[in-house]
């Protein structure tokens, strides 16, 4: 793949206009089809619709926008030297979304971050449903949307990936099960310990807020 073509992506963010002046509606199938017969204006077109939510994925995955930019690339790198193997089984941007995800999780094992994750963190066991009321309500906040945010370092990877593909993506756990892979009990299972790890957070953070309010 030649280095021109992602070199525009490379600050997040920016559209690829020399790109993109042309077929902007063009069916995004045909665009796969075009891209692995080798076209790379067409690729260029696929980068431009989906650069974002990648670099938005790793950057929630890695906490760090240097990393996160190198991520992307990685990822569209790899789907590019991926598409003959694509067999169209899923949608593509499922498909790019679990490189993007794998390109994450190789970044965070070389860095060694979830065994001090991890062994920071206690599991408090509590009654799914009301915990998931709970949380869910607080989620749809812009407020708490932003302390979630703050929070999501401090969450194991496994934890980390469902919360952002859940409340920041906003997929469906259908969706969230088919990028990781998963049955989907198992990513209900990581979202209620994943809430469950920010309770205690989001406890305290609602009675500071609590507090201004009433100051």
């Amino acid at each position: 793949m030649n280095e021109h073509l992602l070199q525009s992506s490379q600050s997040i963010g920016l559209p690829l206009s020399s790109f993109a002046t042309h077929s902007i509606e063009q069916d995004e199938l045909q665009l796969v089809s075009a891209s692995r017969d080798g076209d790379q204006d067409a690729f260029a077109q696929l980068v431009q619709r989906h650069q974002r939510r990648v670099f938005n994925l790793a950057y929630r995955m890695v906490q760090d926008y240097e990393e996160a930019n190198e991520i992307t690339q990685e990822a569209f790198l790899a789907a590019w030297q991926g598409l003959p193997s694509f067999r169209g089984d899923a949608r593509f941007s499922t498909w790019l979304y679990r490189i993007a995800y794998n390109c994450s999780l190789k970044q965070l094992e070389i860095h060694k971050r979830d065994k001090v994750l991890q062994a920071a963190i206690q599991i408090e066991q509590l009654e799914q449903e009301s915990l998931e009321e709970r949380a869910d309500k607080a989620l749809e906040t812009q407020e708490c949307q932003t302390f979630v945010r703050s929070q999501l370092s401090l969450l194991p990877a496994k934890y980390r990936i469902v919360l952002v593909l859940r409340h920041l993506q906003e997929m469906t756990y259908e969706e969230i099960a088919e990028i990781l892979t998963m049955p989907v009990g198992t990513i209900k299972t990581h979202l209620f310990r994943a809430r469950n790890l920010l309770k205690e957070r989001l406890e305290a953070f609602e009675r500071d807020r609590s507090n201004r309010t009433r100051g």
